[in-house]
């Protein structure tokens, strides 16, 4: 598949509150591994899919007013009261070029599995990576993502039916497995791999689900995937407070370009 489109409505009301339970599940994990690239003042860094620039901000406090960040999105409107050392660029990673060969660390997470193909994407990443500089990337996998405690197959049927609906948008929801494979094609040293994922009973965690089932329970029942009765008892069962939810893993991959030989 070659497309450079994006199955989550941008302009849904809700989307910027969806984008900002994904920054308070999955921040902390991403800024330990930024920790372990040793990036430090006066680096700087690209923001790949920044969405609302919880990222971008963190790794401004880190590398400082004389650092820079660069901030890309193809949907700009959620990159505000941002630190000045961060310029933000309405760009997409598909089609538009990239600084070259200029950042410390570039790093995205999850965006490449809604692009394609994703090796592409990860090779314009990986081109604006300078010499030295790290690649970091973490792409979802919903393999798991189905798992509730106790078990109820309502909520099962409802991850199915929303990787069926996003599939058919273009996102890979079990694309994180497949990262380092990707990764190892791109000729970058020092390359490393691990997977994290979250299992609560807090409402946060059933959070982003909720505004993402918002955003596509009607087309999930025109497609016949869940019944009308099938969403509102989902809803309950979301709203009640008395599962445990394991979420999607996280898979985070970490490579190097080399310096020049002299």
């Amino acid at each position: 598949m070659d497309s450079t489109g994006y199955v989550l409505n941008q302009n849904f009301p809700s989307e910027r509150a969806r984008l900002s339970a994904l920054a308070q599940l999955w921040d902390a994990g991403t800024l330990r591994l930024v920790e372990d690239t040793g990036l430090g003042a006066g680096d700087r860094c690209l923001e790949a899919g920044a969405g609302t620039g919880s990222i971008a901000a963190a790794l401004a406090a880190i590398v400082g007013t004389a650092g820079r960040v660069l901030a890309v999105d193809r949907d700009i409107r959620f990159l505000d009261d941002l630190p000045p050392q961060v310029e933000v660029r309405c760009a997409d990673v598909m089609t538009d070029d990239l600084p070259p060969a200029q950042f410390d660390l570039v790093h995205a997470r999850l965006l490449v599995a809604h692009l394609h193909p994703h090796r592409e994407a990860l090779r314009r990443l990986a081109a604006a990576v300078a010499p030295g500089g790290w690649l970091l990337v973490e792409e979802v996998d919903w393999t798991y993502a189905d798992r509730i405690e106790p078990e109820e197959p309502l909520y099962t049927a409802m991850i199915a039916a929303l990787t069926e609906i996003m599939g058919d948008g273009g996102f890979d929801a079990r694309y994180g497995r497949r990262l380092l494979g990707d990764v190892l094609g791109l000729g970058l040293t020092e390359v490393s791999a691990q997977y994290r994922g979250l299992q609560s009973e807090h409402d946060n965690a059933w959070l982003a689900w909720q505004l993402l089932v918002e955003q596509f329970h009607d087309r999930i029942v025109a497609r016949g995937l869940l019944s009308r009765d099938d969403v509102d008892r989902w809803w309950a069962l979301s709203r009640a407070g008395t599962s445990i939810l394991t979420g999607p893993a996280v898979f985070a991959v970490r490579a190097r370009r080399p310096l020049p030989v002299d």
